[in-house]
């Protein structure tokens, strides 16, 4: 446990994007909602982001990464990298998402928002796109390992 915590603190990037994530969204909550409600596709950036990192941290911090590589039969580990952020992103950022807003949310007086129903128009569409957005925060963390690789072995 605390080999992932310490891998964790020790990236700058990583706590960077985090604390960046965190002001922001206080931000978003206590001021700029009514302003800028875009600014919610910034925090679903960063936090597909966060969580990608996060994921492919942990993996690795328990081998978890080489082990799937094998599995995979592949002969580097990018591949078993992205499927480990994806999945990452998917269940922990799904299920905790989902999870606060049935049972947090509430709390302060917010009535959460259905992820996505029938049929499908532009007002009930956002869920999909904070989904999407987040998804691409997962690849341009996953494409920046790969630069931080490449400029880390030269």
């Amino acid at each position: 446990m605390w080999k992932i915590i310490r891998a964790i603190l020790l990236d700058k990037m990583l706590v960077s994007v985090i604390l960046l994530l965190l002001a922001v969204d206080l931000l978003d909550i206590l001021f700029l909602h009514s302003i800028v409600p875009e600014l919610d596709i910034l925090e679903h950036f960063l936090f597909g982001f966060a969580l990608s990192e996060l994921a492919s941290k942990t993996a690795n911090s328990i081998a978890l990464g080489e082990l799937l590589t094998k599995k995979l039969r592949r002969k580097d580990s990018r591949s078993a990298d992205l499927l480990i952020r994806l999945m990452g992103f998917f269940l922990i950022g799904g299920l905790l998402w989902e999870a606060s807003e049935s049972f947090v949310f509430p709390l302060f007086g917010y009535t959460p928002e259905p992820f996505f129903s029938f049929p499908i128009t532009l007002g009930n569409i956002d869920g999909m796109i904070d989904v999407v957005v987040g998804v691409v925060g997962c690849f341009v963390a996953w494409y920046l390992a790969k630069l931080r690789l490449s400029h880390g072995n030269q």
